[in-house]
């Protein structure tokens, strides 16, 4: 969960993912920086040379070892075994076909072929996996076994069935060594300790970036504490109202579509309100929204205008050419878009070219920062209470996964 929530932090909150992939505006008179006339709404205090501290990036041999543990954990069973019986552990393959013991009959949806099952999942109820440990290859077991008084179907809550089973093979996981290293396919990975400098590499690349966040999103806080702002027209304000909340319905569709949970955009608003310590309606956090990156982006838009810092015609065709051959690529059979005029038909292009400005504001702004290291008391705290954090997320995480596993149950 805390991933998803940086996640949707990170999607959602940053201004310069807000302004980059929304459709053509429906409302004509909607107020772009261009339409504003800037100095009317912010008076720009010190922007160059801010003072801000962050840590910079590291990776600990302990992290790389913990994410070989991940890997060691998700790895699926694919070394067949056949030179023994079932044990702890075992992923089998089997045949079963579940019946009431007081009629006889086969109950609706205690039958399978070909099902494989990691005995100690606690997948099926209770005696079914530890029923088939000690079987071998081949073997048909009968087990008697009672659904819980509590079980999700009436119909078998309490009931005695005869589950009949049979192994038909048995799998267990790879072991972590260099043959599965050399396995993956990763170029100049053949070894485990060349994975375990892959991994490091990887995991500095993501604190890189998120290093790199960290300083831009420190930048912005300090630059927009030395400014003072009037209220921004109302136009703008909906617009970036409408930009959050529709950022919001992406994240919840992409993760509903890749992690397999539901989310709805008001659910994703919800953690958001959640996590930054909002206790108001959901209208009042998007009207505090719209007005603070409204006001972010009227300060960066008066920065570049004092700067000289603008966007070529060149720069926006570029990055409209990159996010149409992006969007063509995952398009569906004759859905492509053929030219860049066309494209610009489906997209919001002046939104588009206030994302390349600010993001080149903020780029200059870190460029004039002054980025020092933390005193160490205060990264030692920051560590500590990352710590902390990372322990109350693998317990709620192993608490989610266990209620799966009762789903899982409840399923078979």
């Amino acid at each position: 969960m805390r991933k998803f929530l940086a996640a949707v932090s990170a999607v959602v909150v940053a201004a310069g993912m807000l302004a980059g992939c929304s459709k053509a505006a429906d409302n004509k008179d909607a107020a772009y920086l261009k339409d504003l006339n800037l100095d009317d709404y912010v008076t720009l205090g010190e922007y160059k040379g801010v003072n801000i501290e962050v840590a910079s990036p590291e990776v600990s041999d302990e992290e790389v070892e913990q994410y070989m543990q991940y890997i060691s954990s998700s790895m699926k069973a694919t070394v067949e075994v056949t030179d023994r019986a079932v044990q702890e552990g075992d992923t089998v393959n089997i045949d079963y076909s579940g019946k009431r013991v007081d009629t006889g009959e086969v109950f609706q949806g205690g039958t399978a072929e070909g099902y494989d099952l990691t005995i100690g999942s606690h997948t099926f109820i209770d005696g079914f996996e530890d029923g088939l440990i000690g079987a071998a290859i081949g073997e048909t077991r009968d087990l008697n076994l009672t659904f819980p008084e509590n079980y999700s179907s009436t119909d078998l809550a309490g009931v005695d069935v005869i589950f009949t089973v049979k192994v038909n093979g048995i799998k267990i996981k790879p072991d972590l060594d260099d043959a599965y290293a050399a396995s993956l396919g990763i170029e100049n990975v053949s070894t485990i300790d060349e994975l375990k400098t892959y991994l490091k590499d990887r995991l500095m690349e993501d604190k890189q970036a998120q290093y790199k966040n960290e300083i831009n999103s420190k930048i912005l806080d300090a630059v927009t504490a030395n400014c003072s702002f009037n209220q921004p027209p109302q136009a703008t304000l909906d617009r970036f109202k409408g930009l959050y909340t529709e950022q919001a319905d992406l994240v919840a569709s992409y993760y509903s579509a890749n992690y397999g949970t539901s989310y709805t955009t008001d659910q994703v608003l919800s953690m958001m309100m959640a996590q930054e310590g909002f206790s108001g309606e959901q209208t009042d956090y998007l009207d505090n929204k719209s007005v603070e990156l409204a006001e972010q982006f009227i300060m960066l838009g008066a920065i570049a205008k004092l700067e000289g810092i603008d966007v070529t015609e060149d720069e926006l065709n570029e990055k409209l050419e990159s996010d149409m051959s992006n969007a063509n690529a995952t398009a569906e059979e004759g859905k492509s878009i053929a030219s860049l005029d066309d494209y610009k038909k489906t997209v919001d292009v002046e939104n588009i070219k206030e994302n390349l400005l600010t993001n080149k504001v903020i780029e200059f702004l870190g460029e004039n920062a002054n980025v020092t290291e933390p005193a160490e008391d205060a990264t030692e705290d920051a560590e500590a209470a990352e710590s902390t954090e990372n322990t109350e997320t693998e317990s709620t995480e192993e608490t989610e996964e266990a209620e799966s596993a009762d789903s899982a149950d409840t399923a078979e």
